[in-house]
């Protein structure tokens, strides 16, 4: 009776036949510079996505990796890799958001409503929702 190969054994197996399959495909529209980094890109993001598929099929405790497994892998490293500019604008969405219901329970709990008190109470509201909106 066989036993089923590692995982590891297996995504070795399918980065290496991609990287052998993608070594034969030719960009005719592409330099020869262009046409070697973008086939490094296209090889990164395989190894990634190939690596994360698996992890995530073991989070799910799964002894093959499914197409949701693959899809959440993507959408991780997509999200990972490309939008940290947007999880900080979102993380400083909520402190504006928060500094704003503070003013405001400020304002409520000492009876005293300034107009300065509530511009700040306004703009924060308001500028800390859309960014929270924008992530």
């Amino acid at each position: 009776m066989r036993s089923q190969p590692a995982s590891k054994d297996i995504s070795q197996n399918i980065i290496q036949e991609t990287d052998a399959r993608l070594e034969e495909v030719e960009y005719p529209r592409f330099s020869l510079p262009a046409s070697s980094l973008l086939k490094k890109k296209v090889k990164e993001h395989i190894h990634q996505l190939v690596s994360e598929s698996v992890r995530v099929s073991k989070r799910h405790q799964a002894d093959t990796v499914s197409a949701a497994d693959v899809e959440h892998a993507n959408g991780y490293l997509l999200y990972s890799t490309s939008r940290p500019f947007f999880r900080r604008i979102g993380m400083l969405g909520g402190i504006l958001l928060g500094v704003s219901l503070t003013n405001t329970g400020e304002m409520i709990v000492s009876g005293c409503y300034s107009h300065e008190g509530i511009l700040v109470w306004v703009i924060c509201g308001i500028i800390g929702t859309f960014l929270i909106a924008k992530e």
